[in-house]
């Protein structure tokens, strides 16, 4: 693009060759050394600028750079465009991939220098966005759902197709998931682990499966002002569902909704470690070019 155009449009110009095009972020190992962090002025005008956003987007959008597909876009903000509180996390979706604010931020922190052409790859969802967008990347990847009868699997089949995903949908149980030992190099779970009632069995499934020096990349509801995580809703015995608290229930391409069991506070680090990860963070990811603010993924390391 023109260098004129682009500043008419208020677009960021592209990288210069060789610079690094991933989001700024920050790790952070425990909630004392997050809460250190936030106190900082900078850290407080991020809170107030992300406040700001919907109404700097507008009907228009954000716009901004995907460092996905390496190219300047504008990424949609339907609830600020409709007059709502602006989801800056489910929304921010790039035109050309589709890919939301969540999924972006998470795939710069799973891709990182990895080999797509060489690495094994395995994702917790198959028929979404951000599976296709990955299988047409990565010849190793594989993915999986959960919980499909006959009928719900032919939907599933049809809406996979129309995404443009190939081969069947295949299923797993992310706390028993087959794969042989230390044969993945990278795992990427994204807003799957809270409707887990027994997520610390699918956490050592997965540092299991993993390599040595292999990665975990996972989003949740997290809550980063609390140490320990709300326990919203516990399987009885006899199978049946304990609610604790009001039921939360989540869209879901295969139900149409599922239950959350789990916020996540900073404890999950912790549980990651117990299950057989050398290494866990929560990141943070600014980077207003990319239409990240604030969002957060956590990395954990075999």
């Amino acid at each position: 693009m023109r260098g004129w155009l682009r500043r008419r449009l208020n677009l960021p110009a592209p990288p210069t060759a060789g610079a690094g095009t991933a989001p700024a972020s920050a790790a952070f190992a425990s909630l004392a050394d997050w809460q250190a962090a936030a106190a900082q002025p900078a850290v407080r005008a991020q809170h107030l600028v992300a406040l700001q956003v919907g109404a700097a987007a507008g009907a228009v959008g954000w716009p901004g750079w995907c460092q996905l597909c390496r190219e300047p876009v504008v990424f949609a903000l339907p609830s600020a465009a409709a007059g709502q509180a602006a989801n800056l996390r489910e929304e921010m979706s790039c035109p050309r991939c589709r890919l939301i604010a969540r999924n972006r931020a998470a795939f710069a922190l799973l891709l990182d220098g990895l080999d797509l052409d060489g690495a094994d790859v395995y994702l917790t969802e198959q028929a979404s966005l951000a599976y296709v967008w990955l299988q047409a990347r990565c010849p190793g990847l594989q993915g999986s759902e959960y919980g499909l009868d006959e009928a719900t699997r032919a939907r599933l089949q049809g809406w996979y197709a129309s995404l443009g995903g190939q081969g069947a949908i295949n299923e797993r149980d992310v706390t028993r998931l087959g794969f042989a030992d230390a044969s993945l190099d990278a795992i990427g779970s994204f807003d799957v682990l809270e409707h887990v009632p027994g997520y610390p069995a699918a956490l050592r499934e997965f540092a299991r499966c993993l390599r040595p020096g292999g990665r975990l990349v996972l989003t949740a509801p997290f809550v980063e002002s609390a140490q320990e995580s709300l326990v919203r809703a516990r399987l009885r015995a006899d199978g049946s569902v304990e609610h604790l608290l009001e039921p939360e229930i989540h869209g879901d391409p295969v139900s149409g909704g599922v239950l959350c069991f789990h916020h996540f506070g900073w404890d999950l680090l912790a549980a990651c470690r117990g299950a057989g990860f050398s290494r866990a963070e929560w990141v943070r990811t600014w980077s207003p070019r990319e239409g990240l603010f604030g969002l957060w993924t956590l990395v954990a390391r075999r």
